[in-house]
């Protein structure tokens, strides 16, 4: 039997710099139950040693374990896997929590509703505001996909069961450590729906050497994950719009790295031929200047 409580999973790669903020917000925690579980992906800065020091403080409850370096994804199966307490959520090395987010946390996992396996909550950036918005007031659960096309925007901050989590994780690529984050959301919402917890529980600051601020390049640097990525997503669209939409991006990461048999290997390839005009002004826009 898994403890209620909430592991806090933190991937982070030479993060030293900033994982103080993080913690100082662990230890102002309304509500300790909760295990801060830090997967350090091969850092060679001084992490490992500042980390060994907050252990040693015995402040909270933290577990660390050092990898070599192979990506957040990998980062994250390993998290998952050592997670031991019934809820889990990921807070990035450059990111913090408020003060009363496990207990909220906490408080909104006793009224989850039986269909559903998760929580979102809203995120804030510092200096700006609340990012996340929902133009649906009557919204109150969903899968994600579902409240992303019913109203919701902006980032959020996720919160799982465990058991239901551990049963997927990021597959590995040789010479590549990146796959969006949506290819396990995509599988998670074949399992159940997600309790809309409209409050920022969550503080990100966008950093110019995270993953948010080079997105593009990070795709187009790990072009097998983004394509099990996109066509998983392909498989599992229902409207035809999403098909298209879906299709128009896997054709411009298809033109980026001259893949051939782009149409012929298509989930969908009258769709994709369809789509084939708009993926080429998509792979202009967004690809072309990565391409030697």
């Amino acid at each position: 039997m898994m403890e209620k409580k909430v592991t806090v999973f933190t991937p982070a790669y030479n993060r030293a710099y900033t994982l103080g903020r993080l913690y100082d917000s662990l230890l102002a925690q309304t509500d300790n139950r909760f295990c801060w579980l830090i997967v350090d992906d091969g850092s060679t800065d001084n992490t490992e040693e500042l980390v060994a020091s907050w252990i040693k403080e015995k402040k909270i409850e933290i577990k660390y374990f050092k990898q070599e370096n192979q990506g957040k994804p990998i980062a994250h199966n390993k998290g998952v896997e050592l997670t031991k307490t019934e809820i889990f959520t990921c807070v990035d090395s450059d990111d913090y929590l408020k003060n009363d987010a496990i207990e909220s946390i906490l408080s909104a996992w006793d009224e989850l509703p039986g269909d559903c396996i998760g929580i979102v909550g809203y995120i804030e950036r510092v200096g700006v505001g609340v990012l996340t918005k929902c133009s649906d007031d009557t919204m109150k659960k969903g899968t994600l996909r579902y409240l992303y096309d019913h109203g919701l925007s902006g980032d959020t901050i996720l919160i799982f069961r465990s058991d239901v989590l551990k049963k997927y994780s990021f597959p590995k690529f040789k010479g590549e450590k990146f796959i969006p984050e949506a290819y396990l959301y995509d599988l998670l919402d074949q399992d159940g729906m997600l309790y809309l917890m409209k409050k920022a529980i969550y503080v990100c600051e966008y950093l110019l050497d995270g993953y948010t601020a080079g997105m593009a390049k990070l795709l187009y640097n790990n072009p097998q994950g983004y394509f099990c990525y996109i066509k998983q997503r392909l498989q599992l669209d229902m409207t035809i719009k999403q098909k298209f939409l879906d299709s128009t991006r896997y054709v411009g990461m298809g033109i980026a790295h001259k893949k051939k048999r782009i149409i012929r290997d298509a989930v969908y390839p009258g769709i994709t031929t369809m789509a084939y005009p708009f993926g080429w002004l998509f792979y202009k826009k967004r690809y072309a200047k990565f391409r030697k």
